[in-house]
């Protein structure tokens, strides 16, 4: 292979910085935006399987203290025990510092009497794709990405098979979508194998960013205790 000239390395960091700039920019129009449900009037409701939610947004920084105490008791019922089986430390002060962070997004489904039945905790992020040139290629990957990146997907122990999470992860596609975002990425702990059947479901597959077991534990002993899955949403060209 020709080794690449001074100029022409010069123009391909110039570019790279510059999609860089575009991607940013586009991500800070999006977190500007306060009423994102406002263009999906269609799914502000679902009626199905004997449920009937009605599905709003806030950012994390708006939550109320009862939104927020909700959020944190659903979040401690489905997730308490999973952390424990992982061997992860179990920190609600770093956790909710995580959830009610002001770059935090939410969509949050309740019913009639303001109940909460489940949420998402989602954000717009830029994800760096730490691989190489030809990983990257092979993948069809940019050295970054824009992604919805799912941080939480959390339901009421009586919504479960009830089709309530699938619209909520469908609302993601579509807000990255809308947003001409690259996918939605999310990260599900190893021990919950519903959490990953469910995903795989819905089409969702492992990111190639995802280490293995292995490559932790020949590293530093640690074990990574979650999987990196992600839906590719670009438009194929």
């Amino acid at each position: 292979m020709p080794a690449i000239s001074k100029s022409e390395k010069k123009l391909k960091q110039k570019a790279a910085q510059d999609e860089v700039l575009a991607l940013q920019a586009a991500l800070k129009a999006v977190n500007q935006e306060q009423d994102i449900l406002q263009h999906f009037p269609a799914f502000l409701s679902y009626n199905k399987n004997d449920v009937a939610a009605t599905i709003s947004f806030s950012h994390g920084s708006n939550l109320t203290q009862q939104q927020k105490d909700a959020l944190w008791s659903l979040f401690e019922t489905n997730m308490k025990d999973i952390y424990t089986a992982d061997q992860q430390k179990w920190n609600p002060g770093a956790k909710k510092r995580e959830l009610f962070h002001e770059d935090a997004r939410y969509l949050l489904a309740s019913d009639a009497e303001g109940q909460l039945l489940g949420y998402t905790h989602f954000r717009f992020e830029l994800e760096d794709n730490l691989l190489s040139d030809d990983e990257l290629q092979l993948h069809r990957l940019g050295r970054h990405s824009s992604v919805v990146y799912c941080y939480e997907l959390q339901l009421a122990p009586a919504m479960h098979r009830k089709g309530l999470g699938r619209r909520l992860m469908q609302m993601l596609e579509l807000l990255a979508l809308k947003f001409s975002m690259d996918m939605v990425l999310l990260t599900v702990q190893r021990s919950n194998s519903a959490a990953q059947a469910f995903y795989e479901r819905l089409g969702y597959r492992q990111h190639p960013t995802c280490p293995a077991r292995n490559d932790f534990e020949d590293f530093d002993g640690t074990d990574p205790g979650h999987r990196i899955l992600f839906k590719d949403l670009r438009r194929k060209s």
